[in-house]
């Protein structure tokens, strides 16, 4: 079946090609009535613009990517969300990569996103990227990039997301004035820049309430082969009386081995950096620091429209988190 064409709604309806395109973009020159008439004309006929004839025109394809490295239940759905409700009201349509938490992947996507000449590019980086060199094509093109959440700070692109020290710093913090002191931390990846920052938070929380910090007490993700049992043989053998997990994914993990020992709530206070959403689907819920992936997706998504109108100061932004108290009182 041919592929309608500005050309055939043009015929269709007896108007110029240049009515049929601007009716199509809402524009205020043309009537009410009119946009109508093209607009069901469009949709019976399922006219579909020609995004290669319009960057050639145009010179924007109306396309931003949003490069993530994996998918999962947590932040990720949020994220995704919040990007999508800051751009329904733009004439601007977004493109989802996975890149597998893989660095090679990400270079490919690159690729595809100078080929398919988007406009933007937002990106949550593999936990096993250490650069941003990768990222200078589409800094020579002229493309905006924002870096969000799993980010490198840099001098060349700016970066969306929370102080992942703070958060873990407010999280352990509200442990030990509790009178908490043999804290075990259950941290991702000791590559991931957001497992070190959020390590220097934890450590810094115990150093302010002079508690010796021994790097028995943090069980780090490396690899999910033996983490359960890793962290079963910690709980047994040692008598912590509070676990911060540094993450909802980390959290899921350590919920098998938490009940199967029957720890939590009766001896075991946790608290954990999460979305939201999981802490309430645990009884009873689990105290948590709030990081929405809705909010830095939002967020992201209306810079990097600002960012797209010639802004080029590059910034390092960094949303506030807070502490959601969910446990029962003793």
């Amino acid at each position: 079946m041919k592929r309608t064409s500005i050309l055939d709604l043009a015929r269709l309806l007896s108007l110029n090609p240049s009515t049929i395109s601007r009716a199509l973009n809402g524009h205020p020159d043309i009537s009410d009535e009119t946009r109508e008439r093209v607009r069901t004309a469009a949709a019976t006929f399922q006219y579909r613009p020609n995004l290669q004839a319009r960057y050639f025109r145009n010179k924007n394809s109306g396309l931003i990517a949003l490069i993530l490295p994996e998918m999962n239940m947590f932040f990720v759905p949020g994220l995704m969300n919040g990007v999508n409700e800051a751009l329904k009201n733009s004439d601007k349509s977004v493109i989802i990569f996975i890149s597998d938490n893989d660095p090679e992947r990400e270079k490919e996507i690159i690729g595809h996103c100078l080929s398919w000449m988007v406009e933007g590019v937002l990106i949550s980086l593999s936990d096993s990227t250490n650069t941003l060199s990768h990222l200078m094509p589409l800094k020579e093109a002229g493309i905006p990039v924002l870096l969000l959440d799993k980010i490198i700070e840099s001098p060349d692109f700016s970066t969306l997301s929370i102080d992942d020290s703070d958060a873990a710093r407010l999280a352990v913090t509200h442990l030990t004035n509790k009178g908490l002191k043999a804290i075990l931390g259950i941290f991702g990846h000791e590559n991931l820049i957001m497992t070190r920052q959020r390590m220097d938070g934890f450590k810094d929380a115990l150093h302010q309430s002079n508690i010796s910090f021994s790097g028995y007490d943090t069980l780090t993700l490396n690899t999910q082969d033996n983490f359960e049992q890793n962290l079963e043989n910690r709980l047994r053998s040692t008598p912590y009386d509070a676990l911060f997990v540094m993450s909802d994914e980390l959290l899921m993990l350590s919920l098998p081995v938490i009940q199967k020992l029957q720890l939590y709530p009766a001896s075991l206070k946790i608290v954990c950096i999460s979305d939201g959403t999981l802490p309430h689907r645990i009884y009873p819920p689990v105290t948590h620091i709030l990081h929405s992936g809705f909010d830095i997706g939002k967020s992201g998504a209306i810079l990097l429209l600002e960012m797209m109108k010639g802004q080029t100061i590059t910034f390092h932004k960094k949303l506030s988190v807070s502490l959601q108290i969910a446990e029962p009182n003793p």
